[in-house]
C-alpha cells in the first residue's frame, strides 16, 4: 500500500518586509549536477515517499541560517569574503549511497563524499565562528559533509511498511553494479562557496546566489589539485 501524501501548504508571499531563507554552500562541477539528476530519476522509478532533489539545486551546505533580516545578509556580503579565503581550494569526490540518521529510520537520502573532508570541516567551522561572532544561530547538529538527493515525506498517518528495507537494498545494488560506487567517483572541486538565499513556492524551491566567495590558491595548478585529489 503506498503511503498516503500529506497536502501540500503553499508558502507566505513574499514582501519587501520578509525575512530571507539563507544558506552557505559548495556549489557542483556540471558532471556531478548531471551524476545527481541521473541517480534520483533512476530512483524515483521505485516510488518512494521521498521528496527528490533536483541536480540544478543540489550543492554541499556548510551552514544553513533560516531566516534572516535582509540587512543582516549584507554583514555576510561584507565580511565572509575575508574567512573563505584564508583556505586553500582541494577536492572531495563522491562514494556510495547512503541515509541519516541510521538505515532504521531514514529520513534523508544521500551521496557521500570522501577525500580531505576535515578541510571541509575545517571551513565549515571557520565560517561558524564568524557567523556567531553576529549572533547568527546555528545548526547544532554534527557536521557529515554530504550530497541531499531527497528526504522522506511525512507518513506519520500512513504505513511506510518495508521501506527502510527496500532502500538499504536499492542502494546496495547501486554500489554493485557500479551505478553510485566510491570505486568510480567524479571530483568535486572545493573552490568557492556561495551565499544562497532560497525562494519558496508551491512549486518547490529556488535557489539565488547572492556572493560568491573564493578559497585561496589557483583553480589550474593540475599537478597540485592531483596530489589533493589522492588525499
Amino acid at each position: 500500500m503506498k503511503a498516503k501524501r500529506v497536502p501540500k501548504q503553499r508558502p507566505p508571499a513574499e514582501n519587501v518586509d520578509t525575512a530571507w531563507r539563507i544558506f552557505l554552500a559548495v556549489p557542483l562541477p556540471p558532471d556531478v549536477v548531471a551524476m545527481v539528476d541521473r541517480v534520483v530519476r533512476d530512483l524515483k522509478r521505485e516510488e518512494w515517499p521521498i521528496r527528490w532533489t533536483t541536480g540544478s539545486n543540489a550543492h554541499i551546505t556548510l551552514q544553513f541560517l533560516g531566516d534572516v533580516a535582509p540587512e543582516r545578509v549584507e554583514l555576510l556580503r561584507l565580511g565572509l569574503g575575508p574567512v573563505v579565503a584564508e583556505h586553500r581550494h582541494f577536492r572531495l569526490r563522491t562514494a556510495d549511497l547512503g541515509v541519516f540518521p541510521n538505515w532504521r529510520r531514514p529520513r534523508v537520502l544521500w551521496l557521500g563524499l570522501y577525500g580531505p573532508a576535515h578541510r571541509l570541516q575545517t571551513l565549515h567551522d571557520a565560517i561558524g565562528a564568524y557567523l556567531i561572532g553576529f549572533d547568527f544561530q546555528l545548526d547544532e547538529k554534527e557536521f557529515h559533509p554530504h550530497i541531499t538527493l531527497g528526504r522522506v515525506r511525512d507518513v506519520r498517518n500512513a504505513p511506510s511498511g518495508d521501506l527502510p528495507q527496500r532502500i538499504r537494498q536499492r542502494f546496495e545494488r547501486a554500489t554493485e553494479t557500479g551505478e553510485v560506487s566510491h570505486q568510480q567517483p567524479l571530483p568535486v572541486p572545493v573552490d568557492e562557496v556561495h551565499l544562497i538565499r532560497s525562494h519558496l513556492s508551491h512549486e518547490g524551491s529556488r535557489y539565488e546566489v547572492l556572493a560568491r566567495f573564493l578559497l585561496s590558491g589557483r583553480q589550474s595548478d593540475d599537478a597540485k589539485e592531483a596530489l589533493e585529489f589522492g588525499e
